[in-house]
Formats: structure tokens, C-alpha cells, sequence
């Protein structure tokens, strides 16, 4: 499933922002920390708390948690690359695979 999720993550385009195999992000001008998060960083557990968010970032481009604070939306609205949602493109499994991916690199 992480095999699959990776082939997946490179299909839609995750590595163009997220680095290559997720591991190093792209500047971001105007967002919380000038970068795009890469999935086995330090702030990764500071923007995604669980499964269930990861799945909601990739579904949506946003996590409610986050669209609940007013310094959080000063970001996400300013940054200039935003993350997409990708429920019109990728079905639950397809994005619980990604999810299995990303968890996989941070194990090692």
C-alpha cells in the first residue's frame, strides 16, 4: 500500500510541492514558515495531528481545525501557493494509500 500510495503522491503531483518523495518542500512565500512542509519534517505534526486530518488536507486543501483559527487563515489565505483538495480526483483509498505512504517515510 505505501508502493502504491507513493505511485499515487507522484501521479497527482504531491512531490512538485512537497520535494521529492515528500522529503523536502518548496519556498512559500507569505505562509507560516516560508516553506511548504515536507511530510517527514519537524512542523509536520504541528499542521497535521492525526490520520484523519491527513486525509481531510488531502481531500480538501484545509483542515477545519486550522480554518477555526483567525491567525491560521491569515496564512492559508496569503500564502502564495495554497494546497488543493483532491476528493474529485482520488477515491478514499487512493488517498488512504497516499496517507500510508507518507506515515511509511516518517518511520524511517
Amino acid at each position: 500500500d505505501a508502493q502504491a500510495g507513493r505511485e499515487i503522491a507522484n501521479r497527482v503531483g504531491c512531490f512538485g510541492c512537497h520535494g521529492p518523495e515528500g522529503r523536502a518542500g518548496v519556498a512559500n512565500p507569505l505562509s507560516f514558515k516560508g516553506y511548504i512542509p515536507p511530510w517527514d519534517g519537524d512542523d509536520f505534526e504541528e499542521l497535521v495531528k492525526n490520520d484523519q486530518e491527513l486525509k481531510e488536507w488531502i481531500s480538501n486543501g484545509k483542515i477545519q481545525r486550522l480554518e477555526n483559527s483567525w491567525v491560521a487563515q491569515y496564512f492559508l489565505k496569503n500564502q502564495v501557493i495554497k494546497m488543493p483538495g483532491f476528493r474529485d480526483l482520488l477515491t478514499e483509498d487512493e488517498i488512504s494509500k497516499i496517507t500510508i505512504f507518507i506515515r511509511a517515510i516518517q518511520k524511517k
